[in-house]
């Protein structure tokens, strides 16, 4: 008979409590979790950690297939494929719903001021409809993850192709600003802070370890593209594209806030993403990147 797990030992709930701060769940949610427990909420939140251990038993499976991250070597020429690019898509609109949910659930717990929209009292709903929405954004954000790594399955794209396609599309090329979203704080260690909507200060850290944290991913592809283009197999591709790509990686490891491809994108990643420029847009969402790239493979 298989074991079950029982979040009311402390092992079970630290691990609980790490898988939520790892989705990016604000404080208050986890404390009303707390709360469940103890009147009687063990059975939901027994299944809930079920539904994130599923999505980690397929986060294995894509790992297995596409290798870590970390590992990810774009084309060597510097293009990115159409195939590439409509497997991306593909992925993206099999999450579109979910994330529809969760833009949603986050606006109204931010009582609008993210979306931009005037609060009121019917939308917002007081203290019990927030309580409702933030423990029903725990469940969201597990089925986000648990669609999107499916569609990757399905798409043959690795975790580490998607966030290379996001990072590029969104951020360096149509410039979707870093700041956008709730301000949940990712630390060193997995220490994690909700700050105050209003905080300004909150949203530029938020840029500045979100950059870092792009920094980091995108600078260890780089260099993977960086010694296949220096292979025989690539010796006829322009000197110019190596001199560039080598230029990329030397700002990328002197300025650890600088995000890839920061002074202008390469004409040969333009011009791969020009003709997908009106649905990389649209499949955008405006406030969840935080939670998009919350996810690593251990």
């Amino acid at each position: 008979m298989e074991d079950s797990v029982d979040p009311s030992r402390p092992e079970s709930s630290s691990t609980t409590k790490k898988w939520l701060i790892g989705c990016g769940i604000g404080c208050g949610v986890v404390i009303v979790i707390g709360a469940l427990l103890v009147t009687g909420g063990v059975l939901y939140v027994r299944n809930l950690v079920k539904g994130f251990e599923d999505s980690e038993a397929m986060l294995k499976s894509l790992t297995e297939k596409h290798g870590r991250v970390n590992e990810f070597c774009p084309a060597p020429e510097g293009s990115i494929g159409p195939d590439r690019l409509e497997a991306f898509l593909q992925a993206r609109d099999a999450t579109l719903s979910i994330r529809e949910k969760i833009e949603s659930s986050i606006d109204t717990l931010s009582e609008g001021k993210l979306s931009g929209r005037e609060a009121n009292e019917e939308s917002t709903g007081g203290v019990l409809n927030k309580i409702r929405l933030g423990f029903g954004l725990i469940p969201q954000i597990a089925e986000f993850y648990k669609v999107r790594t499916q569609s990757l399955l399905d798409a043959d794209m690795g975790l580490g192709e998607y966030y290379y396609i996001y990072t590029i599309a969104y951020f360096s090329w149509l410039e979707k600003p870093l700041s956008e979203g709730p301000p949940l704080q990712f630390r060193d260690g997995e220490e994690f802070r909700f700050e105050d909507w209003d905080d300004e200060e909150a949203q530029q850290l938020q840029e500045d370890i979100l950059r870092r944290r792009l920094n980091r991913m995108l600078l260890n592809m780089l260099r993977n593209q960086s010694e296949k283009l220096a292979t025989d197999e690539y010796a006829q591709v322009s000197a110019e594209w190596k001199e560039r790509l080598a230029a990329e990686i030397e700002a990328l490891e002197s300025e650890s806030h600088r995000l890839v491809w920061e002074d202008g994108v390469p004409d040969a990643i333009a011009l791969s993403l020009e003709p997908f420029r009106a649905r990389l847009e649209s499949s955008y969402s405006s406030f969840l990147s935080t939670i998009e790239l919350s996810v690593e493979q251990k």
